[in-house]
């Protein structure tokens, strides 16, 4: 712990994407700031969210390749895997990334880095009061960064099962024979996906008619195709009712009497923000009603001072717009006109293949009274996905017809989170969606048939 004062400019509790680095800003602006992070350097993302995910990933993607080699005329065979080494690699890279990050503001000269749980305790004159380890430091300017974390359903018996989330699962040096997820959207899909290619039988559990429930119903489903495909149980409208320990393993049962035996369970099935346990009610901050901070364009809360960036402000629960909450929040204090106002929703799920997903759904724009024309495209149809091999998925544009823009997009199928950038910036820039027709593209890549798609507009019958 390192407190080079007890009074600050200020304050910064949550140590995750967008507290840090703002602190950084701030500080290089002259400021005196504290940083309190409650565990690890690097918050969800670095730790057990975004980075250590996609090296596991990175894994079982090299496991599918040589399993699937053949048609290629690539053959390997007796391919295993040792889950074990996976995850050693793993750690080898967020331990250097978290290292290195964790160790400049640990041994910072100005800026107070401080490893303890934090909070609010109420106002002393102009500025707050944070409590922490029996302290007290004050500042007249507090930004919440505290992140979010998994629940689990509301499920009979669950308690006492020793059920995995996504943190423990990360760790695991064997892959269980049967793991039961439950949960099908985002998470639940890439890590049963990931836990499938590393040798379990698994069954992923969604109570919904779809997975991945945020997206328009086909393309969910088509991503739920190829991962049956793959081989994974995916089953919707299932709504558990009971969970038990069988022996080593645990039972699952359904509400019409059906039972479902794993040696593992994953819960995939919600997140929470971590604004309980801040003392937000001390100095009046008000959340709604699912727990998140409310804020206005520039994350300033209902206490004047305070700011709520990252994923407990319900305003994007991903590692690039809890980022970009900071930049904003920098530009904002210095006097620049910038605000989240514009920001147009831009994410990836990192199946494999990926979806890469911009702006509204198809069932969004018309709920919006959108005059919408649409195309879809199969990938089959784009001659790299042919020539790679991987031929799932669709792309799909939403275009407002009265306006000529694109509002919304998705590219579920090869390198489809990298397509979506190109779509993502001619959002950006408020371009014309005709500019698609006309734009120059390398062949053979996926890109290249955006013109194509985009010729292939038609007026929305749905």
């Amino acid at each position: 712990m390192t407190l080079h004062h007890t009074q600050f400019d200020t304050i910064v509790i949550g140590g995750g994407q967008a507290g840090p680095s703002l602190a950084a800003t701030l500080d290089a602006r002259g400021e005196r700031v504290a940083v309190f992070q409650d565990g690890p350097f690097g918050g969800t993302c670095l730790n057990d969210g975004c980075r250590p995910t996609k090296a596991l990933r990175a894994s079982a993607h090299a496991a599918h390749v040589a399993r699937t080699g053949a048609p290629y005329g690539v053959h390997v065979d007796g391919v295993t895997v040792d889950v074990g080494e996976a995850v050693a690699r793993k750690d080898a890279l967020i331990d250097g990334w978290r290292s290195s990050s964790g160790a400049f503001f640990e041994d910072h000269e100005t800026i107070s880095y401080v490893t303890a749980r934090a909070r609010l305790s109420g106002r002393d004159g102009n500025d707050y009061r944070v409590e922490f380890d029996g302290q007290v430091v004050t500042a007249p300017r507090i930004v919440l960064n505290p992140g979010a974390r998994s629940v689990p359903p509301r499920i009979e018996g669950l308690a006492r099962i020793d059920y995995l989330d996504h943190h423990t699962l990360l760790d695991l040096t064997e892959a269980p024979e049967r793991l039961l997820v439950i949960g099908g959207s985002y998470i639940g899909l890439e890590m049963g996906q990931i836990w499938s290619r590393f040798g379990s039988h698994v069954t992923i559990l969604q109570s919904g008619d779809h997975v991945m429930p945020r997206e328009d119903p086909d393309i969910a489903d088509a991503a739920a195709d190829f991962l049956r495909e793959e081989g994974l149980e995916v089953r919707t409208g299932v709504r558990i009712v009971r969970a038990e320990r069988n022996g080593e393993g645990v039972v699952l049962t359904l509400a019409d009497g059906e039972t479902i035996a794993g040696d593992r369970v994953l819960i995939a099935a919600g997140r929470i923000p971590n604004s309980d346990e801040l003392g937000l009610d001390t100095v009046g901050v008000d959340t709604d009603g699912r727990g998140y901070v409310v804020t206005d364009e520039h994350f300033l809360t209902s206490a004047p001072g305070i700011y709520a960036l990252g994923d407990v402000n319900g305003r994007g629960a991903f590692t690039h717009t809890s980022y970009q909450d900071h930049e904003i929040l920098a530009e904002h204090l210095a006097g620049e006109d910038r605000s989240v106002a514009g920001r147009i929703p831009t994410y990836a799920v990192f199946t494999d293949p990926p979806l890469g997903r911009v702006g509204m759904t198809l069932a969004q724009a018309r709920d919006a009274g959108v005059n919408v024309s649409v195309a879809d495209y199969p990938m089959a149809g784009v001659a790299r996905a042919a020539l790679d091999g991987v031929t799932a998925g669709t792309i799909r544009l939403v275009v407002d017809a009265d306006r000529d823009r694109l509002v919304g997009a998705a590219v579920l199928g090869h390198h489809g989170d990298e397509v979506i950038h190109a779509l993502s910036m001619l959002m950006h820039l408020d371009g014309p969606a005709s500019a698609l027709h006309t734009w120059l593209t390398i062949h053979p890549t996926v890109a290249e048939l955006l013109p194509t798609v985009y010729g292939a507009l038609a007026p929305d019958e749905g």
